[in-house]
């Protein structure tokens, strides 16, 4: 039987939500305030999907972020720290880009990726909600790969 995790560990999940989420929110917010150069996506991660329309994509957005929920949620109580921060990682960046949608049917970029350009038209731009996103895939990876191998 499985054990269930202490109240302060539980708060890793919530607690990198809210920074994610709060990154997001102020880079994006500087990057529109100060003028940095910026690159509107309508579609999915690097632009995919982005004729479809965007209420489908921003619908597409809201059930992905449902689903990380659900299995943040069900999953982090028995999971390690790692898969419990990458977690809140993933649902924060969700949730930034989602209000992007939201509020401009579009997201928000200001990162443009060096060279990108020499492969993609006008390059592959990104935002802190992408950063976290990635690397919070990467933690629960991670950390599902690490309990695989030591076989708990």
């Amino acid at each position: 039987m499985r054990e269930y995790i202490s109240s302060k560990a539980a708060l890793i999940c919530p607690a990198a939500f809210f920074i994610s989420l709060f990154a997001d929110r102020l880079t994006k917010y500087a990057a529109l305030r100060l003028g940095w150069n910026t690159s509107l996506n309508a579609g999915l991660s690097f632009g995919l999907f982005s004729e479809t329309g965007s209420s489908v994509v921003t619908a597409a957005s809201a059930v992905i972020l449902l689903i990380l929920l659900i299995l943040c949620v069900h999953c982090a109580r028995w999971r390690g720290p790692l898969f419990r921060l990458g977690g809140g990682f993933m649902l924060g960046g969700a949730a930034g880009n989602l209000m992007d949608r939201l509020s401009c049917g579009q997201v928000i970029d200001w990162l443009p990726l060096p060279m990108s350009e020499i492969f993609f038209r006008g390059g592959l731009w990104i935002n802190a909600a992408d950063i976290f996103l990635s690397a919070g895939a990467a933690m629960i990876f991670f950390a599902l790969w690490k309990e695989h191998k030591s076989g708990s």
